[in-house]
């Protein structure tokens, strides 16, 4: 049992499934679902061009932030061997020629709480 299915300038109808109702869209719907997903189409391209871009630049700024890390670290670590060296450098004659002063009675802060600053008593 064939039916034949008319066909206008203003319907397409689709024959799937010959016992059921052909569905028919005009073709204003048409031509609108064709332009919505060539735009979609369109718009994911540029969205993934810019992905892919901002990627690789992302990559390349952090080969360079590690090249940078990696000199800061050695310029730290020198700069941290003659600060060592510097400090071992240093004796009691020195620091008297510089003006320092050896402290007659030093003043040593106390773990111990005093009495009279608690209020829990």
């Amino acid at each position: 049992m064939t039916r034949k299915i008319k066909f206008s300038e203003n319907q397409l109808a689709l024959p799937f499934g010959e016992g059921r109702r052909s569905i028919s869209l005009p073709y204003d719907t048409r031509e609108r679902a064709f332009w919505f997903l060539a735009s979609v189409s369109v718009l994911s391209l540029f969205i993934y061009f810019y992905a892919v871009n901002a990627i690789a630049r992302n990559t390349a700024l952090r080969g360079n932030l590690e090249a940078h890390l990696a000199d800061a670290g050695s310029k730290i670590g020198s700069l941290e061997f003659s600060y060592i060296s510097l400090k071992n450098s240093v004796t009691s004659e020195i620091a008297l020629e510089r003006g320092f002063k050896e402290a007659k009675e030093p003043l040593f802060v106390t773990r111990t709480p005093a009495s009279s600053l608690t209020l829990n008593r």
